[in-house]
């Protein structure tokens, strides 16, 4: 029994991440996050580096099947797939992303045996790095359910995110989690230390401070970029939710039936005299750069609004002898004479619109294949100039990525938007998941954004994460909502991004280094 518990107290902490997170029951349990880990990182003194990855690996293995359970019901009922196939695939990437959480245990006691830091200095830096990798690594990365993620609704925690971006609230929590940790142990030891249950115990009240001065930052910042905002310059948005299932929703006969759902939402929301009218990502299930060029029934057909018009359709392009697919935001002038400008998706869903290695995956095919084929990525940052205001949109899967979204603003947008299908996700806890990176995105750049989902959850978004005015799931909407030019100021993390959990990477790498050093010396004597 005593070789099982270091993992039973990790499969603890396995449940509690569970929780944690956004979900369909719509109760916030995030504060659970600052002791979540608590458990596993008892198990990490005085083990070796195998076990400390398996305790680890233990803990993700818990934690991912109730955080991402979600993606069979993707694969089974819109892509085909069979579910011992999609449970397969499943299982493939809950490995993978458990073996982030057994890194992070091994590089934890890494610094802590070889750089002698302190379990409150080294976890969070080995967190942040493991995140960090997660972010990017393999195939574009997976930075789903980041663990300052749950702190998504706590908004005088999350201010910090400006400097930082997510990776400092991640930080922030683990460091908490880490001190908690060493205060139990110490107390808890049999023959213990003076000096290293009093050292414990104060890393435990430099926590406790250093959470203090992140709310009182938060709740002071609060204050400031709501002054920053009173007298911008306001701007009236139209958002339309038309709540088209995906099972019919790429089916031809259905198209003008889907269309007209659109289009009455939009009459109803034009007697607002909005500024801009905004559908959801591949509200036109055509190729509609080749429409526009011929003005057919399709442009025709949305051509009746006066108004600034911000559409997902699909783009289809032929260069180098081959014809290239994209996943595309249109902006339309009033009554759609102009096209003022056309954004590509950069950052595509692996086995959603492309197939990575594609003669090893070749059973994932048919989910790229659904729509459009393998998806080509965009090639640029394009920031939307019609007359009186500028801003950017991301599309989908993009939201996640604060690096990326960051960019627009840096380059003169002066708010953001997104445009989604989260039809995909069903009734599960997937879509509120995806709308709580929001928040983040808002508060690294201080600009408010706006979100149009095609079954919810659209909304808006200000600049401190607070959720102004917010849809329902899986019901049509038409959403009247003002926002004001930003941003507040430029940004640190607008300016230089992810430099924070980069910082993070090189101690832990400048620890390591310390190991091998230690290693050669140890040769060499």
């Amino acid at each position: 029994m005593k070789t099982l518990r270091p993992y039973l107290l990790a499969a603890v902490s396995g449940l509690i991440l569970i929780v944690i997170f956004p979900s369909f029951l719509k109760t916030e349990l995030g504060w659970l996050a600052w002791v979540a880990l608590v458990p596993l990182l008892l198990t990490l003194p005085e083990t070796s580096y195998p076990q400390a990855f398996w305790r680890g690996t233990v803990a993700g293995a818990v934690a991912y099947p109730g955080i991402l359970y979600w993606i069979v019901h993707c694969m089974v009922t819109y892509a085909n797939m069979s579910r011992p196939l999609a449970w397969l695939i499943l299982f493939l990437l809950i490995a993978l992303l458990a073996s982030y959480f057994g890194l992070f245990m091994v590089l934890s006691r890494l610094l802590m045996l070889r750089a002698r830091f302190h379990l409150m200095l080294a976890a969070p830096l080995a967190w942040v790095a493991v995140e960090l990798l997660r972010t990017y690594f393999p195939f574009g990365g997976f930075p789903w359910t980041l663990l300052g993620l749950s702190q998504h609704a706590f908004l005088p925690v999350i201010q910090v995110a400006e400097f930082t971006g997510i990776y400092g609230v991640s930080f922030l929590i683990v460091l908490v989690n880490a001190a908690l940790a060493a205060a139990l142990l110490s107390t808890v030891n049999r023959q213990p230390s003076t000096a290293n249950f009093l050292h414990a115990w104060r890393e435990l009240c430099l926590a406790g401070l250093l959470l203090a001065g992140d709310l009182g930052f938060g709740y002071l910042r609060l204050r400031q970029v709501d002054e920053a905002f009173a007298d911008r310059p306001k701007l009236k948005l139209a958002l339309v939710q038309g709540n088209i299932d995906q099972g019919v929703k790429w089916d031809e006969t259905e198209f003008w039936e889907n269309l007209e759902t659109h289009l009455a939402l939009s009459r109803r929301l034009i007697q607002d005299q909005p500024d801009l009218l905004i559908w959801p990502e591949a509200a036109l299930t055509v190729f509609f750069n080749e429409h526009f060029q011929v003005d057919s029934d399709v442009v025709k057909a949305i051509n009746g609004f006066d108004v600034d018009f911000l559409a997902g359709s699909l783009s289809r392009e032929v260069y180098n002898f081959e014809r290239h697919y994209f996943n595309s935001a249109y902006l339309l002038s009033p009554r759609s004479r102009t096209l003022w400008g056309r954004y590509d998706k950069i950052h595509l869903v692996p086995f959603g619109e492309y197939v990575p290695l594609q003669r090893l995956f070749f059973f994932a095919d048919a989910i790229a294949k659904g729509n459009t084929g393998n998806t080509t990525p965009g090639r640029e940052v394009v920031v939307f100039e019609p007359p009186g205001y500028r801003f950017g949109c991301v599309i989908c899967y993009e939201v996640i990525y604060g690096n990326l979204d960051r960019k627009f603003v840096k380059k003169g947008a002066q708010f953001m938007t997104t445009i989604t299908n989260d039809a995909w996700f069903g009734r599960t806890s997937a879509p509120f998941q995806h709308h709580a990176n929001l928040a983040f995105r808002a508060v690294e750049n201080r600009v408010y954004f706006a979100r149009a989902a095609n079954t919810g959850i659209s909304s808006l978004v200000n600049p401190v994460g607070r959720v102004e005015v917010a849809s329902e799931i899986f019901e049509p909407a038409a959403l009247s909502v003002e926002l004001r030019l930003g941003p507040a100021w430029t940004t640190f993390y607008t300016r230089v991004g992810d430099l924070f959990a980069y910082l993070c990477t090189l101690a832990v790498l400048a620890g390591a280094g310390l190991r091998f050093r230690a290693r050669g010396k140890e040769a060499g004597s």
